[in-house]
């Protein structure tokens, strides 16, 4: 009896494992890939090496976008619905406090908001994408452009990595 609960316990926690490997490399197949404007900061870390700290466009809107009267706190879930623009990135349509469903050619994005500024009326909020490692010896050129666009892939169960740096 205890050596088959025993078997079952590595094999829950195999299946674990499993299925986490197999999520983040399904998201290639079923997930739908967008593109968003960025701005990259602070390039080195003595630790972790090469990386940039990314600030989406997306992440800071104005109060016309904010889809309620009450204004969440930090650390609340809001929803932001993007849209393809022109030129081939995704803009911020509107930003709620609630999950709705997405129209032709719009994409939900999950996000956690972080602050609102009166004065200026800002909402800020974070897609949870803000670090990308690069090579080595490459940050200070990451630094030196001012905009860069990133390609995201957003699986339908909502897991979401970034897949390159233009």
């Amino acid at each position: 009896m205890k050596r088959g609960l025993f078997y079952l316990v590595v094999a829950l926690q195999a299946l674990f494992l499993v299925t986490m490997s197999v999520s983040y490399y399904a998201m290639d197949h079923w997930g739908e890939k967008i593109k968003l404007e960025t701005e990259p900061v602070d390039p080195r870390d003595p630790f972790y090496g090469d990386y940039v700290t990314l600030q989406y466009e997306i992440e800071s809107f104005s109060e016309d976008q904010w889809r309620a009267e009450q204004i969440p706190n930090r650390g609340d879930i809001v929803y932001l619905i993007v849209e393809e623009d022109g030129e081939g990135t995704f803009e911020l349509v509107e930003a709620s406090p609630h999950s709705s469903e997405p129209s032709e050619g719009q994409v939900e994005l999950k996000a956690k908001y972080e602050w609102h500024n009166r004065t200026e009326q800002i909402h800020q909020v974070s897609i949870g994408l803000d670090r990308y490692f690069i090579e080595e010896n490459t940050g200070e050129d990451f630094e030196q452009t001012e905009q860069h666009v990133v390609e995201v892939i957003q699986a339908p169960w909502g897991q979401r990595k970034i897949t390159s740096i233009e």
